[in-house]
């Protein structure tokens, strides 16, 4: 699977990056792919909360706010959307 991970100030996307994972079925696998995320797109990693996790399950969608972070951020948002494969059937 993949993951668009994009940072958003007032509302425009100013750096975004494609990340392919395996997948995601427990918490520890989702915290790995968001470091892996924000390592490549040099940002601080957000506190993930089990939350996070249950929305990026059940919505395939998460965002993170600068309330998330330890860190201060340069963006308003960090919104991570999973891209189906398009090699997958949908029934």
């Amino acid at each position: 699977m993949k993951v668009w991970a994009k940072t958003i100030v007032d509302e425009k996307i100013t750096r975004d990056l494609l990340y392919e994972y395996g997948s995601v079925s427990c918490e520890e696998e989702f915290v790995s792919v968001m470091q892996n995320v924000c390592e490549q797109m040099d940002i601080p990693t957000p506190v993930v909360t089990r939350v996070n996790f249950n929305h990026f399950v059940m919505f395939n969608n998460t965002r993170f706010k600068p309330r998330d972070f330890v860190e201060s951020v340069d963006f308003d948002m960090l919104d991570l959307e999973a891209v189906p494969d398009k090699r997958e059937k949908r029934r």
